[in-house]
């Protein structure tokens, strides 16, 4: 119990480190003010996808109760929302050049959050352009749909209820009252999975979604406590103090959720137990050994083996792995294709030696000739003085 509480606490630090590290803080103030230029695209998207379906015409009107309900401080919210609803419809009544427009500062927005989350993943190349616009496709289209079924399902489970006249209570009553928490959830783990350039388990996306939802909530319900018992932001900003507020919120909510992507890039690390062994010797070489061996295998079958591949193969996350293919590939051990990643040179002619030297002992920068313990491990330290007695301590060797 007492391990698992440290190992907790170690995991905690590590996630507050990379959070400073990776300017999180920064990057959710990019996304506050991407997200003003696209936040009436993005309705105006969503509206547009629900009047595609006939089943989801009556849930644009839903669409609005849950954003005012769910996703906005309410004091805040009921101002934002009209506005925001009421440049949706006249983005509505624009010329096909101008709804083209929009459709740009939507997917300008998706490219900002997947250059954020690649951030958070270390990803070093980011997918293609046509892969990219696919997932941005789905992700604008998906969302909508997936959110307007639930609201539909919902909505005609109230209107079951209600019409035999029975309150709402028990299962019932607990399905409606978390619903939008597990909108939240799903949603924000989906963008986990989907968006970064990197393999990621779905249990550890839906445990980063899970909490990301949860402080969702929690900083909702606080948020507009703080807005209702302490107004002293009209006295200052007077009517204009409702775009401070709405600033604000849209800063908080893209902390929570990248908080959440840092917490799903740090999972692997933590169920491998990787945070000590990283500070183990030996244990980039451990690493290095088992990529080349199944690049090895990979050789002998003629075949190139994609980053997502070499993840599953030698069960090393991806932040790590690519660290030691790169690390790999400076040593011209390995190579990168339009594929993924192939072995440089046959088998036979990659000297594990020279690999342990790179990673383990660098003997051309040591003060002595220790290179030779390398090369004859077996020799005991009375030979080597013996060898190396015409050197001088302090002097370099090279």
């Amino acid at each position: 119990m007492k391990k698992h509480i440290v190992n907790l606490w170690a995991f905690i630090h590590l996630v507050a480190h990379r959070f400073a590290t990776d300017g999180v803080a920064q990057t959710a103030a990019s996304l506050t003010y991407t997200t003003l230029l696209a936040i009436v695209p993005l309705i105006t998207i969503s509206l547009t996808i629900f009047s595609a379906f006939p089943a989801f015409q009556t849930v644009s009107t839903n669409l609005k109760i849950f954003l005012l309900e769910n996703m906005l401080p309410e004091s805040a919210g009921k101002v934002i929302s009209v506005y925001m609803f009421q440049f949706s419809e006249n983005a509505g009544k624009l010329t096909a050049i101008g709804t083209v427009i929009l459709a740009i500062t939507a997917f300008l927005l998706m490219q900002t959050i997947e250059h954020a989350l690649n951030g958070i993943w270390h990803v070093r190349r980011a997918r293609p352009w046509t892969q990219r616009l696919l997932i941005y496709w789905a992700v604008l289209t998906l969302g909508p749909v997936l959110i307007g079924g639930s609201l539909y399902v919902t909505s005609y489970f109230t209107s079951l209820t209600l019409g035999l006249g029975h309150e709402v209570h028990g299962a019932t009553l607990y399905g409606l009252k978390f619903t939008p928490i597990l909108l939240t959830v799903t949603a924000m783990s989906l963008l986990y999975l989907m968006v970064p350039n990197r393999y990621v388990m779905a249990r550890h996306a839906w445990l980063g979604g899970l909490v990301a939802g949860v402080c969702f909530e929690l900083m909702k319900t606080l948020f507009s406590n703080y807005v209702s018992h302490l107004p002293s932001y009209t006295m200052v900003y007077g009517a204009f103090a409702i775009l401070p507020l709405f600033l604000l919120w849209i800063y908080l909510s893209w902390m929570v959720l990248l908080l959440g992507a840092v917490i799903t890039a740090m999972l692997p690390q933590y169920a491998q137990g990787a945070m000590a062994g990283e500070q183990r010797v030996g244990y980039q070489f451990d690493l290095a050994v088992r990529t080349l061996v199944q690049l090895s295998h990979a050789h002998l079958r003629g075949e190139v083996l994609s980053l997502v591949q070499l993840v599953k193969l030698t069960h090393i996350h991806g932040e790590m792995l690519e660290q030691v293919l790169i690390s790999l590939q400076d040593g011209h051990w390995v190579l990168r294709t339009n594929q993924g990643w192939a072995l440089a040179r046959h088998p036979d002619k990659i000297l594990l030696r020279e690999l342990f030297e790179r990673l383990v002992f660098d003997a051309h920068h040591a003060q002595l000739d220790l290179g030779v313990i390398v090369r004859q491990p077996d020799l005991n330290l009375s030979d080597w003085v013996r060898s190396s007695a015409q050197l001088k301590l302090g002097e370099p060797c090279r």
